[in-house]
């Protein structure tokens, strides 16, 4: 029995021992794993440039276009062009409205003339009778004047050879008022006649810019009044970008100085100049307009596409780390620099931020590793193995 106690106080010593070794094991683990250093992916600090700019989205438009509205009333009587047809201006056809009143008006309006010249002509004729018979009349007084005078005829001759001169002189007055009354209604003949031409005209329209039919908002058929819309045409040989802008930055947008980038469907189209700033801002919404022509637009570029424009203020070099490599601990910016084995918190000062860069005005210099990936998980004084 003692031999068995003996044995089993052995055997619970030897599983103390072991226990106790393996608890030594496991803080001498835990101790290494403490100290060993957190695997972090670093990057040196470099000089590059930076901007202050703004991206706003904006809309291109066709800087020439027309909307074609009917100019007299009526039936439309016919459309000669579609959406997407290609016009000319001054000689493409577009659409007409009742014609056939107006060219009738105009035959009238001609007759007219006609007959108001033929009055005139009839005025004129009578004045030039009225005339030589007025001649007459004076050549009589004044004989009978003569004769009154060496007493060779009676008073009452002479005062009916008196009264004779004096109604052909009231006759010439007559007629030429007569005359004038018909040049007038020539006159008139021919303002009217203008008119018809004019509604004849207003009825067949042409195009009046070069370019695309782009709508179409009537159909033959229908009553038409006056600057109803009918097409419009958009010419895309000229084509523009506009946006709206926040009124903080009115006074750093100057037409013809001021240039954007523009961006379309995720593709750089080139830089240009703004050409037009709004000249008041919009009390309302704060913002105002801005456009700029497209230097050479293309087939791709199309009136309607959205588009992005960014605006530069201002351009500058200087030392640069990611975005994410920025951290604020206790109220102060800092970034990581991993040196000699350790990590430490680098107070800096920030500028610019630009495509997933900052820009740093103090509190790193070039050449310097920063930490771009772990960051999160340090502290000053940690021990850091770089990638």
């Amino acid at each position: 029995m003692k031999t068995e106690r003996l044995a089993v106080a052995l055997l619970v010593a030897a599983l103390v021992a072991a226990g106790l070794a393996a608890g030594c094991g496991k803080k001498e683990a835990a101790a290494e794993e403490t100290v060993r250093a957190l695997a972090v992916r670093v990057q040196p600090v470099a000089a590059r440039g930076f901007e202050r700019r703004l991206t706003v989205q904006g809309t291109l438009e066709a800087k020439n276009y027309a909307t074609v509205a009917a100019r007299a009333e009526g039936n439309l009587d016919a459309i000669w062009v579609d959406e997407g047809d290609v016009v000319v201006a001054g000689e493409t056809a577009l659409f007409q409205v009742d014609a056939a009143n107006r060219e009738n008006a105009l035959t009238i309006a001609k007759q007219d003339l006609a007959v108001a010249q033929a009055a005139l002509a009839v005025a004129k004729a009578s004045a030039a009778k009225v005339e030589a018979e007025s001649r007459k009349a004076t050549l009589d007084f004044e004989r009978y004047e003569r004769l009154h005078k060496d007493g060779k005829v009676s008073p009452n001759e002479f005062e009916a050879a008196q009264v004779g001169n004096a109604q052909a002189q009231a006759g010439i007055a007559v007629a030429e008022a007569q005359t004038d009354l018909a040049e007038r209604q020539v006159k008139q003949a021919e303002a009217a006649l203008a008119i018809a031409e004019k509604n004849l005209a207003d009825a067949r329209l042409v195009a009046p810019l070069s370019g695309v039919v782009s709508a179409r908002y009537v159909e033959p058929g229908e009553q038409m009044s006056v600057g109803k819309p009918v097409l419009r045409i958009d010419d895309l040989s000229v084509v523009e970008a506009a946006a709206y802008l926040p009124a903080q930055y009115y006074p750093e947008v100057a037409p013809d100085q001021t240039t954007f980038r523009l961006g379309i469907g995720g593709r750089a189209a080139g830089d240009h100049a703004v050409t037009y700033r709004s000249p008041t801002i919009d009390p309302t919404l704060r913002t105002f307009e801005i456009k700029g022509l497209l230097k050479s637009p293309g087939d791709a570029v199309v009136p309607g596409q959205m588009a992005d424009l960014t605006l530069v203020f201002e351009s500058r070099q200087g030392l640069g780390v990611p975005s994410a490599a920025i951290l604020v601990r206790s109220g102060q910016t800092v970034v990581f620099v991993a040196q000699d084995g350790q990590a430490s918190a680098r107070p800096v000062e920030t500028g610019f931020q630009n495509d997933g860069w900052t820009e740093i005005l103090s509190g790193l210099a070039a050449g310097e590793t920063v930490v771009v990936e772990g960051q999160t998980q340090l502290h000053d004084g940690m021990a850091v193995e770089a990638l």
